[in-house]
């Protein structure tokens, strides 16, 4: 079963699609989902050990997967 953290903000405008999008995906499919806020202490942590440069920045199973909104096909294709 894929991990799936979506890193986010609370400024960044387009990190409420990100989320929209996993969420939708988590209801249909089975995998692991957390949402981490860069701005908090662990969130800061985990930026750090991917070297998240962006917001939104998707890590799936320890790997950075997309920077930015992927579409529904690349994500869904993505966690398989």
């Amino acid at each position: 079963m894929p991990k799936v953290i979506l890193l986010y903000a609370s400024w960044c405008h387009n990190c409420p699609k990100a989320e929209k999008l996993w969420r939708g995906l988590k209801e249909e499919h089975d995998f692991d989902y957390e949402e981490v806020d860069v701005e908090s202490e662990e969130g800061q942590k985990i930026a750090q050990e991917y070297s998240v440069m962006a917001v939104p920045t998707t890590v799936i199973d320890g790997e950075v997967a997309f920077i930015g909104i992927p579409s529904k096909d690349e994500a869904l294709e993505s966690i398989k």
